[in-house]
């Protein structure tokens, strides 16, 4: 993509921390951008904000995706990037975990992004696009307390990389963000994390959480074509927690 060229942009669960902050980072560089997202009011104060459009939807709900998918290439005219940060947290160990929570993590975190990114691939290819996934660092370490979503960002990790496989004969990359504990979205169940407890330290290397507008740095980069060699990837964004995961001690 040529640098005079718009780039066109359809960012799920762009109504949560993170999605809200790749929103605003995308349209700091003059993307056009379609987002969605359940909660209106956010979904209306951010559209108005930043100019970008917003499509309310639950991605639980059948033909959701779809219409979102529709009305945004209605919208965009064609499409360059796909960013999957639709998403929900669940705080319990798997052997806890109920059938109604197992359900809501699976159809939210793998279904929908897979609903999406099936939806868009032949738009995607047309100009040779880039899908970013927001996975997470429970992806990597199974965080005990976090049991059903560390399963749901794993198979969201691989879905990406098959994606990766797929698409590169079509021109389409695919690559994943992995973040650590984010303030205002990890920060909830961070915040009632002890060292010992069964899950990763409070405090990262680095001494500070993650911010999503970090996140969003990283989700650009790779929708980017400073980023064209990179497809299949996972780029980790937690302040050093996957290379140190006794991190706490790092700091004492």
């Amino acid at each position: 993509m040529s640098a005079a060229t718009t780039r066109r942009v359809l960012v799920t669960g762009g109504t949560g921390a993170i999605g809200g902050a790749v929103v605003e980072r995308l349209r700091t560089e003059g993307a056009e951008v379609v987002f969605s997202g359940r909660n209106l009011t956010r979904g209306a104060v951010l559209a108005g904000r930043t100019g970008a459009t917003f499509v309310p939807g639950d991605v639980r709900e059948s033909g959701a995706v779809a219409a979102i998918v529709a009305e945004a290439l209605g919208v965009l005219r064609g499409l360059d990037g796909l960013v999957l940060a639709t998403g929900i947290l669940h705080r319990s160990p798997l052997s806890e975990t109920t059938d109604d929570a197992w359900d809501a993590l699976m159809e939210t975190n793998v279904v929908a992004p897979f609903l999406f990114a099936r939806a868009c691939l032949d738009a995607l290819s047309d100009g040779g696009g880039a899908i970013v996934a927001i996975a997470s660092g429970a992806a990597d370490w199974p965080e005990a307390e976090l049991g059903a979503y560390s399963v749901s960002k794993r198979a969201l990790l691989w879905m990406t990389r098959m994606l990766a496989v797929e698409g590169a004969t079509r021109g389409v990359r695919s690559n994943a963000v992995c973040p650590g504990h984010t303030a205002a979205g990890m920060g909830s169940i961070v915040d009632r994390a002890t060292p010992g407890d069964g899950m990763s330290p409070p405090v990262p290397p680095s001494g500070a959480h993650t911010t999503a507008s970090e996140v969003a740095e990283a989700v650009a980069y790779l929708l980017s074509d400073a980023a064209g060699g990179s497809t299949g990837a996972t780029l980790s964004v937690d302040g050093g927690m996957l290379a140190a995961l006794r991190a706490v001690r790092v700091r004492q």
